[in-house]
């Protein structure tokens, strides 16, 4: 298929749903879609290439660890 017959597709899917939930989502999904960037910017890239090596290697902190020590050193 071509993209146009693509596109004729999804639309006549689409005006099919009555689930607004599945709208919603479908929605959220095109948004992400129409304003993903790719990566550019070679700096960034390799820091989060480190980063995902250091989660490899097991010498990352969990979410909530981080969160628990932030929240006691900014505690008021």
């Amino acid at each position: 298929m071509d993209i146009r017959t693509e596109k004729s597709e999804i639309i006549r899917k689409v005006d099919q749903i009555n689930d607004e939930a599945l709208l919603c989502a479908i929605k959220n999904l095109l948004d992400f879609g129409l304003s993903y960037q790719p990566i550019e910017d070679q700096e960034l890239e390799s820091s989060i290439d480190l980063g995902l090596e250091q989660l490899e290697k097991g010498e990352g902190r969990p979410h909530e660890v981080v969160l628990a020590d932030i929240l006691q050193k900014y505690k008021k």
